[in-house]
């Protein structure tokens, strides 16, 4: 008898002792396995540390603190700054390259000949590294030789320049800037690409029946790229609320918290004051917030699959 026969008479014994009900799941137990040991635990982990003091300079000096953590999140007034910078960070952020995306699908759709150049030339911003990506807003909003300062100063919309990445009530808004132009032309493809899913015919039937280019837009556009677009923006929002390395790369959080959000406390909470504690307890609502837009997410997706 061969190898491969062997191996194979000896699977199919092994087999044979497994109950019924269990051998369905013999194939897939590489992937649970897997998921186990690279997901699960590590969450597992995380929910089990954010009840305890730990730091991670001294591994050994741990203390059970039940929902201390949980409470610190709850009443300091820091963490509350950092979440409503999130809130604004991916409200604005995902709106706003949603809007400006919608725009450029259009225009590339209905305007701009050689489409498929101009498509590639828009997603440059998208296919960049993103530290290069936020390097280079950096340099663009730096207070003395950025362009941005420059440019306003020449048009007479300040006096003189204003160092905004180090500005409490403005280091947040360069990351945003940053982030739109990161975003703005992924959306712009879907777009394109949801607009040139739809049928001719239809535009056709509705100027037929005297629809003017907005009741087109609202009866057909619209309803057709619904889901397309729902997709998109909930993408956004999960792209958005992880994101790490723009806002860490322009202005490091800083000063103080004033452009920190959610990821970037855990990232600074863990690995600068040691607290890896709170950083648990903090990483426990970004996991959930990502678990109600991933769920949405997939809602979404299963309702378009289920109609095509």
């Amino acid at each position: 008898m061969s190898f491969p026969d062997q191996t194979r008479s000896s699977y199919e014994r092994t087999l044979d002792r497994i109950p019924d009900t269990l051998q369905v799941y013999v194939p897939i137990l590489p992937v649970m396995v897997l998921v186990g040991v690279f997901i699960l635990y590590p969450i597992a982990q995380a929910i089990y540390s954010s009840f305890f003091s730990k730091d991670l300079l001294n591994p050994s000096d741990v203390e059970f603190v039940g929902l201390a953590n949980y409470a610190e999140i709850w009443t300091s007034p820091t963490i509350h700054q950092v979440l409503w910078n999130t809130l604004v960070w991916v409200t604005v952020g995902s709106l706003a390259a949603i809007v400006l995306g919608f725009v450029m699908g259009w225009l590339l759709h209905e305007k701009l000949p050689y489409v498929s150049v101009v498509s590639a030339i828009v997603l440059i911003p998208w296919v960049l590294p993103r530290v290069v990506g936020a390097s280079i807003w950096q340099f663009m909003f730096g207070g003395s030789q950025g362009i941005v300062n420059e440019l306003l100063v020449q048009l007479g919309v300040i006096d003189e320049y204003i160092v905004m990445l180090g500005s409490n009530d403005l280091s947040l808004w360069p990351p945003i800037v940053g982030m739109i132009w990161r975003l703005a032309p992924l959306f712009a493809l879907l777009t394109l690409t949801s607009f040139q899913g739809i049928d001719d015919h239809l535009y056709e039937a509705a100027r037929m029946d005297g629809a003017t280019p907005w009741e087109q837009f609202r009866h057909v556009t619209l309803p057709m790229m619904r889901y397309n677009l729902a997709i998109g923006f909930l993408l956004m929002l999960i792209y958005n609320i992880r994101n790490f390395s723009m806002i860490w790369v322009m202005t490091k959080g800083g000063p103080g918290v004033s452009s920190s959000t959610l990821p970037v406390m855990i990232y600074r909470t863990a690995f600068v004051d040691f607290n890896v504690g709170l950083a648990s307890a903090l990483s426990m609502i970004l996991f959930v917030v990502l678990l109600v837009f991933s769920y949405y997410y997939i809602k979404v997706y299963d309702k378009i699959q289920g109609e095509f």
